[in-house]
């Protein structure tokens, strides 16, 4: 049986950014993830700009295929529009977009060279938490032998999949499917985002390259039903906006994915700590998830960099600094997907006042913005 000082499960993002931190210790660091080159997820995300300034430290940052975001509007159906941009919270960009698997190959290609860390392609079948180490079973691509590992320190970075039946903190189903695809419209995005609100379900629009990503979180049967009709979902999404921006036109076949919210009730156990979507998961409306996780890095390797020695009781304080901004994130997102979508003329009202009062109050502006790009 092979002992390892630290194993990071999940080759995401999070568990390689956190790899290469911990192997700048001097630590040696196993990760295994089945599955590591993620070249065929195209997904695009959206980080901000101390998620990428964290990563481009690293190295781990695909500098020529990145869209910069310089300015987020957010509207509301007939009354209420604010801006935030990135010369009013003194930066040189918001943030910008990527897709996923560019960020996973420039983090894998740093990794992979990096002689403290030794990468292991399997699924992990199962984790057990032990006293004195933690146990992992994995299987190798050719699916016959199972094998097992130990390790000192467990970092569970795989997005929470092997660890349903462990108890949750907040679990709710928002009975919602983000309908996301690849969109053109006649005006450049000139790296403005759009955020829109109207009770149907807030709509992201996402500066990426020349065009948009769609992100529209609607009930689950219209998302389901506009996905099925193309012709259906560009006439509503051009009646619900981007009429604005001179009509729009589909570049890429819609997919649906479910929107759930979930928080762990803890994140340190006896030999294992739970980082990124494996301690929670939250609702997309404000793009948080990736910034949250990495920020879950940068804390978790700070703490692990006082010491050379792996001592749980050292790492214990990890579930109380990150309580703070997870439950911001947590609570933020859930009310712009929750209350702040409510189809009631009072709430629409409210909402409206609302935008207006923050693109009239710059110093409130400056720190929701700063909270959601740096955390709280």
């Amino acid at each position: 049986m092979i002992h390892c000082p630290i194993i990071i499960v999940g080759g995401g993002p999070v568990g390689l950014s956190l790899a290469l931190e911990l192997a700048k210790q001097g630590k040696n660091i196993t990760v295994i993830d089945q599955g590591l080159d993620k070249r065929s997820d195209g997904r695009v995300l959206a980080l901000a700009i101390s998620s990428q300034q964290f990563l481009a430290k690293l190295d781990a940052w695909p500098h020529d295929q990145v869209t910069a975001i310089d300015c987020v509007e957010i509207s509301h159906h007939g009354l209420g529009i604010s801006q935030i941009t990135a010369e009013s919270v003194d930066l040189e960009h918001l943030g910008y977009t990527v897709r996923y698997s560019d960020v996973c190959q420039a983090a894998l290609a740093q990794v992979s060279q990096n002689k403290h860390i030794r990468l292991i392609n399997a699924e992990v079948t199962s984790v057990d938490d032990g006293t004195e180490y933690a146990t992992i079973c994995y299987r190798k691509a050719d699916g016959v032998s199972e094998q097992i590992i130990t390790a000192d320190l467990l970092i569970m970075a795989e997005g929470g999949k092997l660890l349903n039946d462990y108890p949750k903190k907040i679990k709710h189903d928002y009975q919602q499917m983000a309908l996301v695809a690849e969109i053109k419209t006649a005006k450049p995005n000139d790296g403005r985002a759009y955020e829109r609100f109207a009770g149907s379900g807030p709509l992201v629009l996402l500066p990426f390259n020349d065009n948009f990503v769609m992100v529209w979180s609607l009930p689950t049967e219209q998302a389901q039903q506009l996905q099925a009709d193309e012709s259906s979902l560009i006439e509503q999404l051009n009646r619900e906006f981007t009429n604005r921006l001179g009509g729009a036109k589909l570049l890429s076949k819609p997919v649906c994915f479910p929107l759930k919210l979930t928080q762990t009730k803890k994140r340190v156990f006896k030999r294992m700590i739970l980082i990124g979507n494996s301690a929670q998961i939250v609702h997309p409306v404000s793009a948080q998830g990736l910034n949250l996780g990495l920020r879950d890095v940068q804390v978790l390797s700070g703490i692990l960099a006082k010491n050379n020695k792996i001592e749980i009781t050292d790492v214990a304080v990890f579930d109380k600094l990150r309580d703070k901004d997870a439950a911001a994130v947590i609570n933020f997102t859930h009310f712009l997907a929750t209350k702040l979508e409510s189809k009631s003329k009072t709430v629409g009202h409210l909402r409206g006042v609302g935008i207006i009062a923050l693109s009239n109050m710059p110093p409130v502006q400056n720190f929701v913005a700063r909270s959601l790009i740096f955390g709280v």
